[in-house]
């Protein structure tokens, strides 16, 4: 019998069996089969079934769009998986940035500029740090000198450091400044005795920063981890101590909050053990974002569940490393990935491999009597290679990838949902730092499909003791891979092609070359290009979601071979802003004040303040960029 003879309900329990992209496949392989993507409650229990933690689902439950949050959730998908986005735009000038939460926060000319991406802002939050500081610091009201450093930002919430030195001073004196821009408020402040690897995060509740102590007289740091409550508006008393397990932000530890829990993760452990073990886990521990969260402190710590790697697998090239943790969008489960270059049993040639492991420590708890003790055992008594999982393994293509130094290579990403990295290269043919050509590489895979597998003669993986080999083939047998796709295409010097010379000025902007650096999440990435130190940079703003979508930019007038068919185009829709968590970068930036007055300083500020306002944003002035939605 046909599918297309199957009543409603049939049709939906086949439908409930199949991948997101095979739901896109079929929903336009026949008018019959729309409803797929176009029925309220069909597009619910699908979206609720393949991705309730996604934003798309989440705003879909706020704003009743099922459907669209649906086609919007496969769009993204299908466009990071294929390397074409839907927006290419350049949106600011800046002297230092980050990215968090779908928000750019930007200095530039003394004004400090918050730019909501993700929402499709076409105004901007202005803020002036010097008002800002005189409000909350007193000692910022006569003559000094200043730099600024943005830390976060996250519920409408920004964390800074302004450090400044007074007439006289040999030292700059530093102070954690937290505000709520829109609401006009600053929030609390702190003297800080060190900015050693500070770092911010927070959500509507708790904000908790981290510092590097100074080394004791044993040589041994800490990370010192303080809480303050942003309700009452008091530090707690209490910090937190822990034995450095990694300094390197993103690429030996990370900080998050999901969940009402505050997570550390790293990928480091103590030296001497691991000499010893030659066998390295993930290290990872949580607290309750709670008043007394300290006291209720949870570890995941050399058990076989996150086991990392065995060292005698062979060297690695820890410049290349990134480390995250994110939540499956299906599951909701905590996963950390992380990407390392290796060169595994002897291999001549580094190839990068993208690792994923579950973070779970409910079944910790359950197996804390059996697996931990079996680790225990195996400490000491050689190498120990556990079993992985081919699903949570993605190694790259070798022959697409070996041209490509750490150099050339400024940002690189995983995005789990899709199985796909990408990366921002720098794809120019000579060593000239001025022929900068910034583009974007990538790679995916998805499963076989029966068809494929009947007409291929792939090796069957032998059973037993798994080995490196053994776990490529058991890859190979499961998916299909395709590496080495760029975008935009190469230009071609014999061709005129106007509109793809404009595209790559935008990547690339004439004034603004050199340094690239980036920051990005799940649906987007910020890079900057252009001078060392305090100069402008040009901020380019790359989206594969396609309800983002910034005011003024223009349809791209060439042709990108970029299949987007019918309805599958870019189409807006109503939806909150997503404030998901995802990393950036900031930069000191100096500058100077001279104000004798004296302002009345304060916790909370009245909504109409001096050192804010609205302003259209920076990107409509500048008036460069592409959305490509045909």
């Amino acid at each position: 019998m046909s599918l297309l003879q199957l009543p409603y309900e049939l049709v939906a329990f086949v439908v409930y069996d199949l991948d997101l992209s095979d739901i896109r496949s079929l929903s336009y392989s026949c008018r019959r089969f729309r409803f797929l993507v176009e029925e309220s409650k069909m597009t619910k229990q699908i979206l609720q079934s393949r991705a309730p933690e996604s934003a798309e689902a989440r705003d879909a439950q706020d704003s009743g769009h099922h459907a669209a949050g649906l086609r919007r959730l496969i769009k993204r998908r299908d466009a990071i998986a294929s390397v074409s986005p839907y927006a290419a735009v350049m949106v600011a000038f800046a002297q230092q940035w980050i990215y968090e939460n779908g928000v750019l926060c930007y200095f530039v000319d003394g004004e400090l500029r918050i730019l909501d991406l993700h929402g499709s802002a076409d105004t901007e939050m202005v803020v002036n740090p010097l008002d800002l500081a005189r409000k909350a610091i007193p000692e910022t009201h006569a003559r000094h000198k200043y730099k600024l450093k943005l830390l976060y930002y996250s519920h409408d919430i920004i964390s800074m450091v302004y450090s400044f030195r007074g007439h006289g001073q040999s030292s700059f004196k530093h102070y954690l400044v937290v505000f709520n821009p829109l609401a006009g408020q600053i929030i609390g402040v702190s003297h800080l005795e060190s900015i050693s690897k500070l770092f911010v995060r927070n959500d509507d509740r708790f904000l908790y920063y981290g510092i590097i102590s100074e080394p004791d007289e044993q040589g041994n740091e800490l990370w010192e981890i303080r809480c303050f409550n942003l309700t009452t508006r008091i530090w707690l008393p209490d910090h937190l101590g822990l034995d450095v397990i990694g300094t390197d932000l993103g690429s030996t530890v990370c900080f998050e909050i999901f969940d009402d829990h505050f997570y550390v993760l790293s990928n480091l452990r103590s030296l001497d053990v691991e000499e010893v073990d030659w066998v390295s886990y993930y290290y990872c521990l949580r607290f309750p974002l709670e008043q007394h969260g300290f006291d209720h402190i949870e570890e995941l710590d050399s058990t076989p569940d996150i086991w990392r790697r065995d060292h005698t697998e062979g060297p690695l090239d820890d410049r290349w490393t990134f480390l995250r943790l994110l939540k499956d969008e299906a599951t909701g489960q905590l996963k950390a990935v992380e990407s390392r270059k290796e060169w595994l049993n002897g291999r001549i040639i580094g190839r990068r491999t993208y690792y994923t492991t579950a973070i779970n420590f409910d079944a910790a708890e359950e197996d804390i009597g059996s697996d931990i003790s079996a680790t225990k055992r195996q400490q000491g008594a050689g190498p120990k290679r556990w079993p992985r999982d081919p699903h949570m393994v993605h190694p790259e293509d070798d022959s697409s990838a070996q041209d490509i130094t750490l150099t050339k290579c400024p940002v690189r990403s995983y995005h789990p949902g899709c199985q796909t990295s990408i990366d921002l290269v720098d794809d120019s043919s000579t060593f000239d730092p001025q022929d900068q050509q910034l583009r974007f590489r990538g790679g995916t895979r998805r499963p076989w499909t029966p068809g494929e597998l009947a007409q291929l003669s792939l090796p069957e993986a032998p059973e037993g003791e798994q080995d490196h080999e053994t776990l490529l083939r058991q890859i190979d047998s499961i998916y299909r891979s395709d590496a080495g796709l760029f975008w935009p295409p190469k230009q071609d010097p014999a061709v005129n092609d106007p509109a793809l010379a404009k595209l790559y000025e935008i990547l690339n902007p004439p004034e603004y070359i050199g340094n690239p650096h980036g920051s990005w999440d799940d649906r987007s990435i910020v890079y900057a290009t252009g001078p060392m130190g305090e100069g402008r940079k040009a901020l380019v703003f790359v989206s594969w979601d396609p309800s983002i979508h910034l005011a003024g930019t223009a349809p791209y007038p060439g042709d990108l071979g970029i299949d987007r068919p019918g309805s599958w185009a870019h189409s807006p829709m109503p939806r909150p802003v997503a404030k998901a968590s995802m990393g950036g970068e900031g930069e000191s930036v100096a500058g100077t004040s001279n104000d004798g007055n004296t302002h009345p300083s304060g916790a909370t500020q009245p909504r109409r303040v001096s050192w804010r306002k609205s302003q259209r944003a920076m990107y409509r002035d500048i008036s460069k960029g592409f959305h490509f939605c045909r």
